[in-house]
């Protein structure tokens, strides 16, 4: 029995534990008029963890918000599991993608950009769900600890003079 002891304190000594410590960031400006187009960007902070995958559901208010596009150009993810998608009637725009070996480390590591288009003047909060970011340790290990949502404060359209 000591001997077994003796193994197990040997492994998690020499073995890095994971934490729960990734974040997801939805970057967007804070305010825009009815009609105009902005870019909101969702970003993750791997807190010092390589990451291979990473997955989420934006949600948005159908009232206030389309979605004109999405990209994911300049990702720091170069496979895609699920190509970035939306549904304006549903409100949703959803993300899986990852890196192969050895992953990404970083803070500010670009997923997917959407640029939004304002249809009414209000408050539109956007939120991150169904996430997850995966460790590259072979187990899949979710390693997210929260996300971050953005509000868009939406003003009425400026009448062309």
């Amino acid at each position: 029995m000591m001997r077994f002891c003796a193994v197990l304190a040997f492994i998690f000594a020499t073995t890095p534990l994971l934490s729960t410590a990734a974040t997801l960031t939805i970057s967007a400006p804070g305010s825009m008029s009815v009609g105009d187009t902005i870019t909101a960007r969702i970003y993750v902070d791997s807190k010092g963890v390589a990451i291979n995958n990473a997955e989420a559901v934006l949600s948005f208010p159908t009232d206030t918000l389309s979605i004109v596009s999405v990209s994911r150009a300049s990702s720091v993810f170069s496979l895609w599991v699920e190509e970035p998608s939306f549904s304006n009637a549903a409100g949703t725009m959803s993300f899986n993608g990852g890196q192969p070996n050895p992953g990404f480390t970083g803070s500010t590591g670009l997923l997917t950009s959407v640029t939004l288009r304002a249809k009414k003047s209000g408050t539109a909060n956007l939120s991150l769900s169904s996430a997850a970011v995966r460790a590259n340790d072979g187990l899949g290990t979710n390693v997210l600890s929260g996300s971050a949502s953005a509000s868009i404060q939406i003003g009425a359209s400026v009448p062309a003079q």
